[in-house]
């Protein structure tokens, strides 16, 4: 576990004054990638939210920053990695792509998967707040079944938000045989520093998907950010877990609250009605019964 007075030490490397959402989960796990890897981090963004935090000329970071077209982050990594290779530079650096989940379990989908199949030596964070969050928060695969985006709106013909249960990336990843795959969440953010670290120690691929609360997509009050992730994972709703060389280790046991808890933070989820809580419920418990005994890659029923 980090120590805060170490972390104090370290100092940080993004200044204040950005264009973000006031509380931007996202930044803050920015923040805790540099905590956890230092200075010698060269950091990729995707046009996305991330894209806010500068204007140019003007930049709020002190290491090395790329911001690149919103599909090819996994590619832009790929070429950096070999690039420093080749030139002898690559020793103690670190280079991570930090993409949302539109970014990631959609668009960046194909560059990303080719990156984990060549095994490329970089770190890939899902920062995940569940939609195209910078465009208006319309729905990506990583959103939660019968959420409100803009996409998949609440009315008179659609009483449900979107229909789609959200596409498990972390797994998907893994069955690349990378050597490392992990969930996370902000809302815990030793845990976040102790799988950065770990990724880093680790040569290959390695994947992070990491939930960030959004407090314009989810409809969160700003001073309960850190309350919205974490209940998404009391409740059981994001497991938090490692897979390395594909094996599961469930890295933080959660309360199992009911569901309801978590949606009651959240205007996103704020049309639903017994019988989709109930559904939603069952999803949760089925997933977690797989985890439980030891039955993780089986498929689940919805």
């Amino acid at each position: 576990m980090a120590n805060p007075k170490e972390l104090a030490k370290k100092g940080d490397f993004i200044t204040g004054g950005t264009f973000a959402c006031s509380g931007c989960q996202a930044v803050y796990g920015k923040r805790l990638v540099y905590h956890a890897l230092g200075k010698n981090t060269i950091m990729i963004n995707t046009a996305g939210c991330m894209t806010l935090t500068t204007t140019y000329p003007f930049t709020p970071y002190k290491a090395p920053w790329v911001h690149i077209a919103i599909q090819n982050a996994a590619a832009v990594g790929t070429g950096i990695s070999m690039g420093l290779k080749a030139q002898g530079k690559d020793k103690g650096v670190n280079i991570v792509a930090y993409a949302g989940d539109g970014a990631s379990y959609d668009i960046g989908m194909q560059a990303l998967s080719g990156a984990a199949h060549r095994n490329e030596n970089i770190i890939f964070i899902c920062y995940n707040n569940s939609s195209f969050a910078n465009t208006g928060f319309q729905r990506t695969s990583g959103s939660q079944l019968y959420a409100y985006t803009s996409t998949t709106p609440t009315g008179r013909k659609n009483k449900f938000g979107n229909i789609l249960p959200r596409k498990n990336l972390a797994k998907i990843m893994a069955m690349h045989d990378i050597p490392y795959a992990t969930t996370a969440c902000t809302s815990y953010p030793h845990d976040v520093i102790a799988k950065l670290r770990k990724a880093a120690s680790i040569k290959g691929f390695k994947f992070i998907d990491l939930l960030c609360s959004c407090q314009p997509g989810w409809g969160v009050e700003e001073q309960m950010m850190v309350e919205a992730g974490r209940m998404m994972v009391e409740t059981g709703i994001w497991p938090m877990y490692e897979i390395e060389n594909k094996r599961f280790k469930l890295s933080y046991k959660p309360k199992m609250l009911n569901v309801e808890e978590a949606f009651k933070l959240q205007k996103r989820f704020r049309h639903l009605d017994s019988r989709m809580i109930k559904k939603i419920q069952n999803i949760v418990n089925n997933e977690w019964k797989s985890i439980n005994s030891g039955r993780f890659w089986d498929s689940h029923e919805y």
